[in-house]
């Protein structure tokens, strides 16, 4: 992946709603955005589909942190985008996966992974977080570009789609069939949850409150677009 300052740049102005919630954690530029969602812990969210719960939560994944940044940027008019990247979790990713795949004789199970493109460059803004993985991810099968808020439903949709593609990869996947191999992912997923270590990086970085200033519209009156 590449580094935050492949990502244009801009200066944040009130008026909407991404740019007001990062203003007022002292946030002037998009990259000051980007490097403190990145310093946010990783960790699930009580809604899925409007990513500004981030901002009440102060925490967030990879569907919510790069979902914030892509909501900013289309707000800014930037060239910076949501991406939904299938690859191929294994052992080598999260440690204990292979015990759930040997009794259905597989070796990987498709899984998605979102991040930011800008032309050419990829930026992870989950990399070093505490994600459970054992390294972060570089490599994907299929990519597609999707929207700041997508769906639970969406990303199904799409991964109804690209399974089809992997079965043809490995037929093992389509005979265990599309629910079963969901089945399967949900269980690695917890398995990574559950073997999260501690990032230095992350724990150095202090998360930024929203400014109290009298007079002044806080986040929390901003209406997010569902």
């Amino acid at each position: 992946m590449d580094s935050i300052d492949t990502l244009p740049d801009a200066i944040l102005r009130a008026g909407s709603p991404a740019a007001e919630a990062f203003l007022a954690r002292g946030l002037r530029t998009f990259r000051h955005a980007c490097e403190w969602v990145r310093a946010l812990p990783y960790g699930s969210n009580s809604r899925t589909g409007n990513a500004m719960v981030l901002f009440e939560e102060c925490r967030g994944t990879c569907f919510t942190k790069h979902g914030a940044i892509a909501r900013l940027a289309a707000e800014l008019d930037l060239d910076v985008h949501k991406t939904l990247g299938f690859y191929r979790l294994n052992e080598d990713i999260v440690t204990g996966v292979a015990d759930l795949l040997r009794p259905h004789g597989l070796d990987f199970v498709p899984a998605t992974h979102c991040f930011l493109e800008h032309r050419t460059f990829r930026v992870d803004l989950t990399a070093g977080n505490r994600t459970g993985k054992n390294k972060d991810l570089e490599e994907f099968d299929f990519v597609v570009r999707v929207g700041p808020e997508s769906s639970r439903d969406e990303i199904q949709r799409y991964y109804a789609t690209y399974f089809a593609k992997y079965s043809s990869i490995d037929p093992r996947l389509g005979v265990l069939g599309l629910a079963a191999v969901r089945e399967l992912v949900e269980k690695c997923h917890r398995l990574a949850a559950a073997c999260r270590c501690p990032d230095a990086r992350e724990s150095r970085v202090r998360v930024l409150r929203p400014r109290r200033t009298e007079g002044a519209r806080g986040p929390g009156s901003s209406r997010p677009v569902s």
